[in-house]
């Protein structure tokens, strides 16, 4: 699969509340300060995808 487009849908903590999606969806679990948000942003050739922190929780 070659991901040509990544954008950031919702932000919600309520599972009902996540949208309807027709698009295969990925998630990346870990603990705080593993780089799950610097592999995103790796992954799609973008600086800011996802935010990045030097102190960890802050993302």
């Amino acid at each position: 699969m070659i991901v040509k487009n990544a954008t950031l849908e919702t932000v919600c903590g309520i599972t009902s509340k996540l949208p309807e999606n027709a698009c295969p969806e990925i998630a990346f679990a870990g603990k705080s300060n593993v780089g799950k948000s610097s592999l995103i942003n790796a992954l799609m050739n973008r600086k800011n995808l996802a935010r990045t922190s030097s102190q960890p929780g802050k993302t």
